[in-house]
């Protein structure tokens, strides 16, 4: 059983359903996960794709700039925004962003 206070247990609970395909799950226990901590950003960044997953780019590009905002080392976030921006059709910010990712 959950520890109903435990961000990370939340997150880790919300990667699972994300493996096994249920969006909609997976996004309910990183809402709780960054309900519970904040400061997770890997909660931001996974919900990110999950939303991307779901085909919602613009929520999926501001939970990665979160997950940048909190973290501005966050390569998978950056990658992931390159990815939705793209899929948007915003090439050119695409490349920044994955020029950024090989930056670091």
């Amino acid at each position: 059983e959950l520890n109903p206070d435990d961000g990370r247990a939340f997150h880790n609970r919300g990667l699972t359903w994300a493996r096994k395909g249920d969006d909609d799950r997976a996004i309910a226990d990183y809402d709780q996960a960054i309900r519970l901590d904040p400061t997770l950003a890997n909660a931001y960044n996974n919900r990110g794709s999950a939303w991307a997953h779901k085909g919602d780019y613009d929520r999926a590009i501001a939970d990665y700039d979160q997950a940048i905002q909190l973290d501005p080392k966050h390569a998978n976030a950056y990658y992931n925004r390159g990815l939705s921006r793209a899929a948007k059709g915003n090439q050119e910010r695409a490349i920044a962003d994955y020029s950024e990712v090989i930056r670091l």
